[in-house]
């Protein structure tokens, strides 16, 4: 255990010290803020002296170590996940290195995440069934109202074909000349 938690902290170690320098610019005094990077990097170690000196350092300014810890982890496995949702091939391999140590895998938390949002799913199934029997029905009560509507016209035009078809004789206007 103690092993697993070095090597997650030298994940993040460079990343702890920047973010602690930070944090130290943005809360000690101004004469302080100066040395900020300086106290940073005396004090990211993962050392007792260096464990010492950074809860004096944090508690002088109201904040504690495990506390700024954990959200210098969390920023830091956000910009992994970030990165590896980016595809950057690091962040891939590290991931993956990551989820075999601790002896899963991706497909695993794929499957967690499919049982935990079963419902979720098994209602968008059923919208879009839904969704597409409305549509179907739509589309056959379309079909047969052309249809209808073709035979209609198909059986005026032949009324009209086989009906009498009567000559109306114009008469030439008084008055005027056919010529």
């Amino acid at each position: 255990m103690v092993e697993q938690l070095e090597s997650s902290y030298a994940l993040h170690q460079e990343h702890f010290e920047s973010y602690l320098a930070e944090i130290l610019q943005n809360n000690l005094p101004k004469d302080k803020a100066d040395s900020a990077e300086r106290i940073a990097a005396e004090c990211a170690p993962h050392d007792a002296d260096a464990n010492d000196k950074l809860d004096k350092v944090l508690h002088s300014i109201g904040l504690r170590s495990d506390e700024v810890m954990n959200d210098a982890r969390a920023l830091k496995a956000k910009e992994l996940v970030q990165q590896y949702v980016r595809g950057e091939p690091d962040a891939v391999t590290l991931v993956h290195e990551l989820l075999t140590e601790a002896g899963v895998s991706m497909d695993g938390f794929t499957a967690d995440a499919l049982a935990q949002n079963l419902d979720y799913i098994e209602r968008i199934d059923r919208l879009t069934s839904n969704a597409e029997h409305r549509r179907n029905a739509s589309l056959f009560e379309i079909e047969r109202r052309r249809v209808v509507f073709g035979a209609t016209l198909r059986r005026s035009v032949q009324e009209i074909e086989a009906g009498e078809s009567k000559v109306i004789a114009t008469l030439p206007a008084k008055g005027k000349n056919a010529a």
